[in-house]
């Protein structure tokens, strides 16, 4: 895999793109190495201005690298401050909303760098301060879980709706490959997912380029095509914890974050498969019912949501249906007003769509556009059954019936055009997701 991914010709590029675009590529290095955290002072001291160092780590990530980072980072000469984010209650991980954003803000303003030590949660939390604060940021990784760490993109609950924040990407990623290897299996099964979603998500980002005349980048959207077979070929060297596999699922994370930066969106990663996955985040903060890790979340989402391509692909002359501009309110309760307000957003795109579609040729069109980057959910789920990662309800603590619901309410909570809302104009959903659900998940 990587014997320094700080020698990468991409990291810290500048590219004049085929797209018309310069992408200035962040992070500028990243470290893959047996002594990264060694090497953390020297790399933080190339962009920060004071040696003051803010660390970010929770009780968790604390015990495997945070305090070290922290003690490796006094031990020459900086002045740190050990800023450990609180679970919310016993037995809960930390999350990336405002409460905790606000009280991060504080604890870093006195920094010349913030040091985030973790994986989602921390990683966002650390961009978001150091977005906020105008600070260099750099992130030490501790799990190969989710493709946010080398993004501009922050995760956050924003008056309860799971939002994109834009931030600032790292400057520079350190990991441990054997850290990365010892880590909860969970999470690294929870990477995978996210890395599967990547057919999804393509496909959703070029029908909307030739439905809207949205931005596009080819570049952008092949950059792990060399990495992700590694990914599905052997998903059972991910169970045996081989490294070289985890190294190739952590590379493909990384550069699935750089799409999104390069692209300015994150939709080179994130379609109708992660507002599955939003969704039932949501209705946990409705109900109060626990919820799985994201990334195990989207890869369940990945194989329902190519089942909904699949037989939306299928048809021969779609008949248009009207299109629907209220949400469910009773459903989302406290949230309802806030997913109204992202939904309406969205209204006059697909009014568009629903004219484009029934354009004659256009059907045609749409078709043969997506269809090289679709997988079949057979090869979705069986990579994820190998991998020993989670591919029913059951292994996200969901029930199926849960389940159906988010598939058939997650079109409403982003302004984003996905397969979701297409499959509702052409009359797949809703009425097939509970059959999708019984048959895949």
């Amino acid at each position: 895999m990587m014997a320094d991914a700080g020698s990468w010709a991409l990291y810290g590029k500048t590219i004049r793109c085929e797209c018309g675009r310069t992408h200035r590529i962040d992070p500028q290095e990243v470290v893959w190495a047996d002594n990264a955290l060694d090497r953390l002072p020297a790399t933080a001291g190339t962009y920060a201005a004071t040696k003051r160092a803010a660390v970010i780590m929770d009780v968790r990530t604390g015990e495997v690298a945070g305090k070290e980072a922290a003690r490796v980072l006094g031990a020459s000469g900086w002045d740190v401050a050990e800023v450990f984010v609180a679970d919310p209650s016993p037995g809960a991980t930390p999350v990336c909303d405002e409460a905790t954003y606000r009280d991060i803000l504080l604890r870093c303003r006195e920094a010349g760098i913030v040091v985030a030590v973790g994986s989602g949660v921390l990683s966002d939390l650390g961009k978001w301060a150091s977005t906020e604060l105008d600070l260099p940021y750099i992130c030490f990784a501790t799990a190969a879980s989710m493709n946010g760490y080398s993004s501009a993109n922050i995760a956050a609950l924003v008056g309860g709706v799971k939002t994109v924040v834009r931030g600032k990407p790292p400057k520079a990623i350190l990991a441990t490959p054997s850290i990365l290897r010892d880590a909860p299996y969970e999470m690294t099964a929870s990477g995978l997912g996210d890395v599967l979603a990547k057919s999804v998500s393509s496909a959703d980002w070029s029908m909307n380029q030739l439905v809207f005349g949205d931005y596009y980048c080819e570049r952008c959207n092949s950059l792990i095509a060399g990495i992700e077979p590694l990914v599905m070929q052997d998903p059972e060297a991910l169970a045996r914890r081989d490294g070289a596999a985890i190294g190739a699922l952590f590379e493909a994370l990384l550069l699935t974050g750089v799409a999104m930066t390069m692209a300015e969106t994150s939709a080179p990663a994130s379609g109708g498969e992660h507002l599955v996955s939003h969704a039932l985040d949501m209705m946990s903060l409705v109900d109060g019912e626990p919820h799985g890790m994201h990334g195990s979340q989207v890869g369940i989402g990945t194989v329902l949501v190519s089942e909904v391509y699949r037989r939306v692909m299928s048809i021969e002359s779609p008949r248009i249906a009207g299109v629907s501009t209220e949400v469910n309110k009773p459903f989302w309760g406290k949230l309802a007003v806030e997913v109204e307000s992202h939904h309406e957003e969205k209204i006059e795109r697909l009014r568009a769509a629903a004219r484009f579609l029934s354009a004659k040729g256009n059907w045609d069109r749409l078709r043969e556009r997506v269809a090289p980057f679709l997988r079949p959910p057979e090869r979705l789920r069986d990579c994820l059954k190998r991998a020993r990662g989670a591919w029913r309800a059951e292994d996200i603590g969901c029930t199926r019936e849960r389940l159906v619901r988010a598939l058939r309410h997650a079109h409403e909570i982003r302004a984003r055009f996905t397969v979701l809302d297409l499959a509702r104009l052409v009359g797949v959903l809703p009425d097939t997701a509970a059959e999708i659900v019984e048959e895949w998940a």
